[in-house]
């Protein structure tokens, strides 16, 4: 090699290629920027070899390259050229070259230079632009770009659909255009708050199509900032969510119905009662709770036939609906039971609800036809006052059906008014009040645990803290005998802190006698939800303790969700930072729609066992678990049903695609020392013969022995059989011998990368769904193999155990779906 001359100095502190080359076109020298970026450690390496040698086998897959340098010495000159090539260690580069042919006295001396510079970036940017407007013009969902100023710059054919316009209509112009003028003030507040702030904002908007007709529309809207930190552009991404709404709808009027009478039902019931409740508080006025009962309805069934029974509770329901003004509400309760509610009229209260008790009684006197049969019936009725008979929905109902036992217990047929002072049980009330101040003290307390599986594999996958009070004298007192009573007196803040505390402090003694991980629910109830201290009081408990956030999961009432949607959402949020699950109880029962249930981090929805008793067999409410498992499943939530007490109830949850069951069919609640036992015993769900013989079985694919290790551990506590390959080539073995329904692949391998592994897996195992896991972000390999159909989905390192469960749960799904009815 020539010693290094001074222009060669000045070369190795560029930051470009410099190569000079012979007329045989031979290295002779090449910088150091050069070297290193060419993947080489030294000029020996190179020096004399044909400069075709520094770019690898087949260097640049590009004849324009070695074109230009026959050019350059034929016509001499400065030709510029810009071509990819391979380096010495195997990277993918784009050059800008610049070859020069140079005269010199020292026919030693290279006559041709080659100056590059690396610009992969440029093309990298642009093979990222061409993807975004590839994806964007593809995506089903509206994406419209504006500047600072809200001048629209771009909107996809999606959301020119969805608006009607055409492409020239709205570039240019700003999103107001689309306003109805519908969509509340508020919802503009918060969104420019969020978008102030440099956060992303999500929420709903009331446009209006270009024809005039009105849709909601669901938006995310991402403020993009450039290095100064200033706002450049606003991104927002939306869907049409007017038919979310109609089914949301459809669902309300599903859930607050009674299917035989047509009437409201329970749950509407003690919405509607809500309703005008906080309505006369705001107008200090009042509303008679009326419960009224059939006197000995059970002759009556026992005497006719299911459905002319049934007939008769219609005909009943339909005089008292009758005999009542139009403003007043009627329900039916429950089999026999009935209810109304009277808004305030002109006349005192007290004097209205005598003068249409006597007309309700009437009206049921007349006999009911059956056939050629008559029936006379009478009823026993019962009246509340708000506020005077109580501050809530359930005390109030409470109070009216206490009232008509008291009728009941006079021969029937009458009316009694509430009277609390009166009441024995007021009494007797009074008294566990005052012991229930000093329970958490005198340690009376006990936890109970209702385990909860997975309707996929059968497993354990997690328990409901259910609390107990141990009274010395009483025995056992019914939690719904107390709770009540300590949530309106406020003893509901301390008894549920101990609550938590307890499951905790369970959970560590459980991790220290050797067992996995396990989810635990514990009940939060209304008054505590709103407790300002509640975050520190979650926190605080789980570090005591040393549990890991995301196994404690806090059950919420939907009335609680719904009591102040602001101070809820604000609440969740805030607990959602802490790293704990959210669920949401009663689904169903009371004041929550699916709108709301949208816009909070609920994690899973549970069905009311109200609606699981009789799911079998009653269409109503089979529609209402069916249309709650479709949404939550639409919606990323996790679907459990609760008071799942027969195989026949299991079964058609199972086949209705619901995730998780609890109830008596598996266990009654159980103390802390048998759900230990129960845990080591390794007891699942038995699906019947042939129906679960086999848990669903996944196969991973990975060749880092720790993160087998890792994702192997997360699943198989959810029941799922694991299978596991360190390579391609092992996983196709794997594969040939097993029977697997999802597989799970790392994309960065020796030999084969995994959408290749799953492109093969594809013809060989087309009865398989196939995910790619992986560090790398690879978009352009990833997306071919999704739409040729090879990958079901893409996940990232590192992954979310919730995530990723959640993830293998939709896949399993989507394998039913495919596979199932066709014997897989």
């Amino acid at each position: 090699m020539s010693p290094e001359t001074p222009q060669e100095s000045i070369y190795d502190a560029l930051g470009m290629v410099v190569i000079r080359v012979d007329a045989d076109l031979k290295v002779w020298y090449v910088n150091s920027f050069g070297l290193r970026l060419l993947g080489f450690a030294r000029l020996g390496q190179v020096f004399r070899r044909p400069l075709i040698e520094l770019f690898g086998a087949d260097p640049t897959n590009s004849p324009e390259f070695l074109a230009e340098l026959r050019d350059c010495s034929a016509h001499r000159g400065v030709h510029q050229v810009e071509a990819p090539l391979t380096t010495h260690d195997g990277r993918q580069i784009w050059i800008s070259w610049s070859i020069e042919y140079r005269v010199a006295a020292d026919a030693i001396l290279a006559p041709i230079f080659l100056v590059g510079a690396d610009v992969t970036r440029v093309h990298q940017s642009m093979a990222s632009a061409l993807l975004f407007q590839h994806i964007a013009q593809n995506n089903p969902l509206s994406i419209v770009i504006t500047d600072a100023d809200l001048t629209i710059l771009f909107a996809n054919p999606a959301a020119l659909a969805m608006t009607g316009y055409a492409v020239d209509e709205v570039i240019g112009r700003r999103p107001q255009m689309f306003r109805s003028g519908l969509t509340p003030d508020e919802t503009y507040q918060a969104m420019w708050a969020a978008l102030g702030a440099g956060l992303t904002w999500t929420g709903e908007f009331v446009n209006r199509h270009k024809d005039g007709a009105i849709y909601t529309e669901r938006k995310t809207i991402s403020p993009i900032v450039d290095q100064a930190g200033r706002c450049s552009f606003y991104f927002a991404i939306g869907e049409d969510s007017s038919k979310q709404h109609e089914a949301e709808m459809r669902l309300l009027e599903l859930s607050s119905t009674d299917a035989l009478t047509g009437l409201r039902n329970r749950a509407g019931f003690l919405v509607e009662l809500a309703r005008l409740a906080q309505r006369a508080s705001a107008a200090r006025t009042g509303i008679a709770v009326v419960h009224l009962d059939v006197d000995d309805f059970s002759s009556v069934n026992s005497l006719l036939a299911h459905d002319d029974a049934d007939r008769v509770l219609v005909e009943i329901g339909r005089r008292l609906d009758t005999t009542v003004r139009e403003a007043d509400v009627v329900a039916r309760l429950g089999s026999d039971e009935f209810g109304l509610l009277l808004p305030a009229p002109e006349v005192p209260l007290a004097a209205h609800c005598e003068e249409v008790s006597s007309r309700l009684l009437a009206a049921i006197r007349p006999p009911f036809k059956v056939g050629e049969r008559s029936i006379e019936l009478t009823m026993s009725i019962g009246i509340a006052c708000f506020p005077a008979d109580g501050s809530d929905a359930g005390e109030l109902l409470a109070s009216a059906a206490s009232a008509t036992q008291l009728a009941k217990r006079d021969g029937g047929d009458s009316a009694v008014t509430f009277d609390r002072a009166a009441g024995g049980e007021d009494a007797d009330r009074r008294e566990l009040l005052g012991e229930l101040r000093h329970v958490v003290d005198r340690q009376q307390l006990i936890l109970h645990y209702q385990p909860q599986l997975s309707l996929q594999t059968g497993a354990l996958i997690g328990l409901e803290a259910l609390l107990r009070w141990q009274h010395p004298e009483r025995g056992l007192v019914p939690p719904g005998r107390f709770i009540p009573w300590a949530e309106e007196s406020g003893l509901i803040i301390p008894i549920s802190e101990w609550v938590l505390a307890e499951a905790c402090r369970q959970m560590r003694e459980w991790l220290d006698a050797g067992l996995p991980p396990i989810k635990v629910g514990v009940n939060l109830s209304a008054r505590h939800f709103r407790f300002p201290k509640l975050y520190s009081t979650v926190g605080d408990a789980l570090a005591q303790h040393r549990i890991d956030p995301r196994t404690l999961e806090l059950e919420i009432t939907e009335g609680a969700m719904m009591h102040d949607v602001a101070i809820a959402a604000r609440t969740s949020d805030r607990l959602k930072e802490i790293g704990v699950r959210l669920s949401l109880d009663d689904f169903g029962t009371g004041y929550s729609s699916l709108a709301y249930l949208s816009r909070f981090p609920i994690d899973v929805v549970k069905i009311d066992q109200s609606f699981v008793r009789d799911i079998t067999s009653n269409p109503t409410n089979a529609a209402i678990a069916q249309a709650t498992i479709a949404m939550s499943h639409k919606l990323g939530k996790v679907v459990l049903a609760e008071g799942v007490e027969t195989e026949e109830q299991m079964h058609y949850l199972r086949r209705s695609d619901c995730d998780e069951m609890q109830g008596y069919l598996f266990s009654r609640p159980l103390p802390a020392a048998e759900i230990a036992a129960l845990r080591r015993s390794g007891r699942r769900l038995d699906f019947g013969a042939g129906k679960g013989d086999t848990p669903p079985t996944v196969l991973l694919v990975d060749d880092e022995p720790s993160i087998l290790s890792a994702l192997r551990r997360v699943l198989r506590r959810e029941g799922y059989r694991v299978l596991v390959a360190d390579s391609a080539a092992a996983a196709l073995g794997v594969l040939a011998r097993e029977t697997v329904e999802v597989i799970v692949s790392d994309q960065r391998m020796p030999q084969m990368t995994g959408t290749e592994l799953l492109s093969r897996v594809k013809t060989l195992h087309p009865r398989t769904v196939r995910l790619v896991l992986s560090g790398y972000s690879e978009i352009t390999a990833v997306t071919d193999a999704i739409n040729r159909g090879s990958i079901h989905k893409y996940l990232s390192k590192p992954w979310d155990d919730e995530h990723l469960k959640s993830e293998i749960r939709d896949a399993f799904r989507a394998w039913k779906e495919r596979f199932s009815s066709d014997g897989g």
